[in-house]
């Protein structure tokens, strides 16, 4: 059973639902997740990736449906326990079903556990457990389940078997497969996954595109993941916009990544996935006013915003920043646009970035991230 909050894991989780159908065809798989694991043969009772939450705001307009299936989750776990439980992410709503199931004897495979980022090892030891490992991908992961005394396995980042062939991919293939034009600079714009996040970022990204656009002769490509609806944004697109300067792609982001010259992240996966492809990118965040007071509010715990950065996850692993992010206050539309106009501008500032965002391959692992951690399932499970 997998348990799967947003699209990062809906992708992760369909490749290793893949590889278990391969491996082990009699298994059956159900859960909550989104729509490339249905398509990956996951029997799902929860559509959950578009339906995710940043902060306290966003949580409280999805908390209703979330806690719908939360207590399916657990009345199901409880009375019809999995072999195997594979939750992805999802902290909030995954961490007190593996409290549950480590108290059960159960086994557990935390593949892509939360950030943990800023939490205690004290706080984190209460989901540890004979029965359950963690998979971690980011070196910040491990170090605190080293701390928490946790069982652990490391296969690799997932992606680098997803986008590897996706770099054999040119930009002038992938631009006539997506139809987009050769002639001018594409620019993709990857506003999020989470409708709540999307809704927090169009306004500011939509008007700095706009005014960028009567300045640099670009087309921008906006891209969303699967499950995504296109009325869910058309109405956040300006009306000035026509078919020659925007197009919306949903379901193909790597491909709109790999046909783009420089990319405008929220602060995310796709940054990851950008740095990976060779894209420069600038990353952004940009909070509503009920998260902004949530931040003051951590900020009065003791925890400052500043302590969590840099946000990135290019800058995260690397320690330093090589991809321009901005955060919060600072993702206004006067500062997004004069970083659109700055990097569209200077072509030696985004081969200097691409050079620098080389290095993050090196830090993901060797391929063949998916057969490891199948094989390892599959004798785990069959082992007492």
């Amino acid at each position: 059973m997998f348990s799967v909050g947003d699209s990062s894991g809906d992708l992760y989780a369909s490749f290793l639902i893949q590889k278990l159908k391969l491996l082990k065809g009699e298994w059956y798989v159900s859960g909550v997740g989104g729509a490339l694991m249905a398509s990956a043969g996951a029997s799902l009772w929860g559509f959950t990736p578009p339906f995710g939450a940043f902060g306290f705001a966003a949580s409280f307009k999805v908390g209703p449906y979330h806690w719908v299936l939360y207590r399916k989750m657990r009345r199901t776990l409880q009375s019809h326990p999995p072999d195997l439980f594979i939750p992805v992410d999802f902290g909030t709503f995954n961490r007190p079903l593996v409290c549950m199931l480590r108290q059960l004897g159960k086994k557990v495979f935390y593949f892509v556990p939360p950030s943990f980022f800023g939490e205690s090892a004290a706080r984190v030891r209460r989901l540890v457990g004979p029965s359950v490992i963690f998979s971690p991908i980011y070196w910040w992961q491990k170090e605190i389940l080293q701390r928490a005394g946790a069982q652990m396995v490391e296969f690799g980042h997932p992606l680098v078997d997803i986008l590897r062939p996706v770099l054999g991919v040119s930009q002038l293939d992938a631009r006539h497969r997506l139809k987009l034009p050769t002639d001018r600079m594409i620019v993709g714009l990857f506003p999020g996954s989470r409708r709540t996040t999307v809704s927090d970022h169009a306004l500011v990204l939509f008007q700095s595109a706009e005014t960028v656009a009567r300045y640099c002769p670009v087309h921008f490509a906006l891209a969303l993941p699967h499950g995504w609806r296109r009325e869910w944004i058309d109405s956040f697109i300006p009306p000035s916009f026509d078919a020659r300067s925007l197009s919306v792609h949903i379901g193909t982001s790597h491909l709109v990544l790999r046909a783009s010259d420089l990319a405008i992240c929220a602060a995310g996966t796709v940054t990851l996935e950008a740095a990976y492809l060779g894209v420069p990118s600038l990353a952004f965040f940009r909070t509503n006013l009920a998260n902004r007071l949530q931040v003051h509010w951590l900020r009065w715990r003791g925890l400052s915003l500043e302590r969590l950065g840099p946000f990135a996850l290019p800058n995260r692993i690397l320690g330093r920043i090589v991809m321009p992010e901005l955060v919060a206050w600072s993702a206004t539309e006067e500062s997004l646009t004069d970083w659109f106009l700055r990097l569209i501008g200077d072509r030696d500032q985004r081969e200097k970035m691409k050079r620098d965002l080389e290095k993050i391959r090196e830090t993901m692992g060797e391929p063949g991230v998916f057969d490891r951690i199948g094989q390892f399932l599959v004798q785990w499970v069959a082992s007492e």
